[in-house]
């Protein structure tokens, strides 16, 4: 359905950790844009201090929310729940939203059904990136006749009762959370549409050599765990799956071989048992979950 009698209503969602500066500089962009969405919410990660906090007291309107310090998956689905809008944005601290992001979101979303999933163009670097779909191995490439399969980050905006369908999972680490929230919710019925008009920028800090390592293994290990759930519970093809257990940790070690990243050959094993037992533990959690809503609708016996 779409929202003939009432004007779609828009918060856009921050998550941020230890980076006053950065925070604000997201927030004046926010500010000064040609429309200003109707909530602000600020989920603060960090580990200690009240500099988060102390900038968001500068903008009125601007909500104020302890995160849970479980990872940003978590942080994300406290930010979320917060909301109480008909549609909300995620972005990082390190974001910059457009002028006209805010308005532009709220003129298309007024004409589409609410399981319209919107996103846009990144601009990093000096470069403009559209998002990609997962492949079979679960990298990424530029989709096939426009069919997106996932969302860039930091230029998006979801119907927020697609977050009582499914949510960001906390068992990731870090990368690969969005396409997997994606994937589940293509599988309950929504659908993801590519809007040029929406154009955000990202602004991620400096990367030390040890802070890429560290980024890489996690990465990978979210990429083996999410393309797991992704044959498994969402395409529910056993074929595929079977012939990615076997191809993928084979894949990854080639690759280490070829590029001389020799501590990488150590976790391709351990990385693919881990995300086997991932999945099989997030499908019995959405079983239990499944029975628990079918029980809660059916009638009460007094």
């Amino acid at each position: 359905m779409a929202f003939p009698n009432a004007e779609p209503s828009l918060a856009i969602c921050i998550c941020a950790m230890d980076r006053a500066e950065v925070l604000r500089r997201c927030l004046d962009s926010i500010i000064n844009g040609s429309r200003q969405p109707d909530t602000i919410l600020v989920s603060d990660d960090s580990a200690g201090g009240d500099e988060v906090a102390a900038v968001c007291r500068e903008y009125a309107g601007v909500t104020y929310l302890e995160g849970p310090r479980r990872g940003i998956c978590a942080n994300r689905n406290r930010v979320v729940r917060q909301a109480t809008t008909t549609h909300v944005s995620l972005v990082d601290d390190d974001a910059v939203l457009s002028e006209s992001f805010v308005e532009e979101s709220k003129k298309i979303i007024a004409g589409h059904a609410d399981n319209v999933i919107l996103t846009g163009f990144v601009l990093e670097d000096n470069h403009r990136f559209m998002p990609q779909n997962p492949t079979f191995l679960g990298h990424f490439r530029k989709p096939p006749k426009g069919e997106f399969e996932t969302i860039n980050l930091n230029c998006n905006v979801f119907p927020r009762r697609a977050f009582d369908v499914a949510c960001f999972d906390e068992a990731i680490g870090f990368g690969y959370e969005d396409m997997d929230l994606c994937s589940h919710l293509l599988f309950a019925g929504y659908r993801i549409q590519f809007e040029p008009m929406l154009q955000n920028a990202h602004i991620p800090p400096q990367k030390t050599r040890t802070g890429l390592r560290a980024r890489f293994l996690r990465t990978e290990r979210a990429r083996f765990y999410t393309s797991v759930k992704r044959h498994m519970l969402w395409r529910k093809s056993y074929v595929a799956l079977s012939a990615y257990l076997v191809l993928a940790p084979t894949h990854r070690a080639l690759v280490a071989v070829k590029a001389g990243f020799w501590f990488d050959l150590k976790h391709c094993i351990p990385d693919m048992v881990a995300a086997i037992q991932g999945a099989l533990k997030e499908k019995a959690r959405l079983r239990r979950l499944a029975v628990e809503r079918e029980e809660s609708r059916l009638p009460s016996c007094s």
